[in-house]
């Protein structure tokens, strides 16, 4: 069973449709808010992998983690400190942007920034982060090229020497918190700030109002969050919004629809930062829901804040390119002119 491509443009994902099964995919297809919601807190579905080639019809997980669902530790007592560190970083990296040239926001500043910050919250030593860049690049090479042999395999050697990393009792918490942090935050700043810049009205209110960040931070997850669709898969006979499920079945969660669903939210192809939008499912819910959602809002309102704060404007310097692959979509670059430094 192949996967179809994701026909949406970034940013403007399909409609949300009436829950059906596609005999294309052998799978069902949840799209409207209230199926995707009801999916993600069954307690009768579990994770799946999404199917490689048409051959592959393995759905469980083989002892690998899905990245794009990595869960990403948080522990509160933590946060305070971690806040210093991110908030250090993110001036040090920022103070040799000039505003008289273009600047790539992803290669430039929301990668390393990222990559810093993992290794920071992790204790790794910070001699080795140009081989832990090598290494998150080839595992985002793979989640671009989900059909890509060479590039997976390159991501399985990669993610069996990142294992030299976490070797501690700990290993599984400290590498889940290194690639939430170094591989999927990244993913969704780059979205969010793409959608931002091609909104510059809503990028000069949060400038003059950055006590709305964090309102902002919501419904930049539910306009532009990254994982554009999750796979589950019924353990055994269940019921979602009153279809039947057999056992065996496979879903397709589209979040990226599900968050656009004009039965939820008022306006939902519109991006208001006003808006607080509360109920959306960009972090998962449920069984699920992302563990580090607070890590990644803070992150979020982090990053903005140092941009909003040293800039007097930015805007978009030319066109770039979006990659996507089975579960996430983001923007490979981000041309930027940064603006007057204040």
């Amino acid at each position: 069973m192949a996967i179809e491509p994701l026909a949406n443009v970034p940013l403007s994902p399909p409609a949300p449709e009436d829950l059906y099964f596609s005999e294309s995919q052998n799978a069902w297809i949840l799209s409207r808010h209230r199926d995707v919601l009801a999916a993600l807190r069954s307690a009768d579905l579990s994770q799946a992998r999404p199917p490689k080639t048409a051959t592959d019809t393995n759905a469980k997980p083989a002892g690998e983690k899905v990245h794009s669902e990595i869960h990403i530790p948080l522990l509160s007592s933590h946060t305070s400190k971690w806040q210093t560190e991110i908030n250090w970083l993110a001036s040090a990296l920022l103070q040799p942007l000039f505003a008289n040239r273009p600047v790539d926001l992803v290669a430039e500043f929301i990668r390393p920034w990222c990559l810093d910050s993992a290794i920071a919250l992790t204790g790794i030593n910070p001699i080795h982060s140009a081989r832990l860049a090598r290494l998150v690049s080839h595992l985002s090479e793979s989640d671009a090229a989900p059909h890509d042999a060479a590039a997976k395999s390159r991501a399985t050697e990669a993610n069996q020497k990142l294992d030299q990393f976490f070797l501690w009792s700990s290993a599984s918490y400290e590498k889940s918190l290194f690639l939430g942090i170094a591989q999927t935050v990244p993913a969704f700043l780059a979205s969010a700030w793409a959608a931002l810049l091609q909104h510059p009205a809503e990028w000069k209110i949060l400038q003059t109002h950055p006590d709305w960040i964090p309102k902002a931070t919501e419904e930049l997850l539910r306009y532009a969050g990254p994982v554009h669709s999750l796979f589950r898969q019924a353990d055994r006979e269940t019921s979602i919004c009153g279809t039947r499920i057999a056992a065996g079945d496979r879903l397709i969660l589209r979040l990226a629809s599900a968050n656009r669903d004009a039965q939820q939210f008022a306006e939902p192809d519109r991006l208001d930062i006003r808006r607080g939008a509360t109920g959306h499912l960009a972090l998962s819910s449920g069984f699920h829901y992302c563990s580090g959602a607070s890590l990644v809002r803070m992150m979020t309102a982090t990053a903005t804040e140092s941009i909003l704060a040293r800039y007097s404007e930015s805007k978009l310097s030319n066109s770039f390119e979006w990659s996507c692959g089975t579960m996430l979509i983001w923007p490979s670059s981000l041309p930027v002119l940064p603006g007057r430094v204040v």
